[in-house]
């Protein structure tokens, strides 16, 4: 997957060798193009040093996309200062049509991408930004740093649904989404998919590790019923699927892929080979 970071600095390259001014300041947008061009070019370093630094992967997804949006919006507002058509030749009688930019909506569409609006957790997308990196770096590293991956789901929330309407559903999702939070390291980074399917990057985590992390989302859920209406609160329960790096997969798909076979293999009673919790806590 392309970090939003380099696919600007290939498009300032693209449209820094194909466009022209209208006005006369062509030395101004020369500089102007090639400050936001160097900044492309030093993405990567910057993108370096926030991936070993000790941030927590949701921080480093979040200043990462930040950066974008912030390079985006300040090529975007050059361009239409400077008023900067395409290097094609236009007849002198056809008036160009303005390009305008809404800024808010350039740096929101961009934040949108990698966030789930309902519960602001970040989404599949960002899920598979972090865990590429994370699969490079344990595949350099070999046997030094584990890596692995955990897919949660709640069980009977259609059900739920179905019972309770789907406002509550909503409400059950966030829930278990401020749960799962409350119990993940600060290196790991949780993320929603679907409608109430949560996939985890586990930095560092081998299975016996991935393994303790569930046990302590179990135990903090269980004491927790939820307030499903004003006259009755219900158990939750989920289904856990898990697969390491090495073991289960080797890339970033085959991972996820794995943990989610064995999520479902784990709904529907197949545990022959499957990650599990406490057997009070499954049944």
């Amino acid at each position: 997957m392309l970090h939003p970071i380099f696919f600007a600095a290939s498009v300032n390259w693209k449209m820094s060798t194909g466009t022209k001014p209208n006005n006369s300041s062509a030395t101004e947008i020369d500089r102007a193009q090639f400050a936001l061009l160097l900044f492309g070019l030093v993405a990567p370093a910057i993108t370096f040093v926030i991936a070993v630094s000790g941030l927590s992967m949701f921080l480093k997804t979040a200043i990462l996309v930040g950066l974008s949006a912030i390079y985006a919006v300040g090529w975007f507002a050059a361009l239409r200062r400077r008023g900067v058509t395409t290097g094609l030749a236009e007849p002198d009688d056809v008036p160009i049509a303005p390009c305008v930019f809404d800024d808010d909506d350039i740096g929101g569409s961009l934040s949108s991408a990698f966030s789930d609006p309902q519960t602001s957790l970040p989404n599949e997308r960002a899920f598979f930004v972090v865990l590429e990196n994370q699969v490079a770096e344990s595949a350099r590293m070999k046997n030094e740093r584990p890596l692995s991956v955990l897919s949660i789901d709640i069980r009977d929330f259609e059900e739920i649904c179905k019972k309770f309407g789907h406002a509550t559903g909503d409400r059950l999702v966030q829930f278990v989404a401020d749960i799962i939070q409350s119990q993940l390291r600060q290196m790991d980074l949780v993320t929603r998919s679907g409608s109430d399917e949560f996939n985890i990057v586990l930095p560092t985590a081998n299975a016996v590790i991935t393994a303790e992390i569930a046990s302590r989302i179990k135990d903090a859920l269980l004491p927790m019923p939820f307030e499903a209406s004003e006259d009755e609160a219900i158990k939750v329960w989920l289904n856990f699927g898990a697969a390491t790096f090495g073991t289960d997969g080797e890339s970033a798909e085959h991972l996820l892929l794995t943990a989610r076979q064995r999520r479902l293999q784990e709904k529907t009673g197949d545990t022959g080979t499957v990650f599990t919790v406490d057997r009070d806590y499954l049944n």
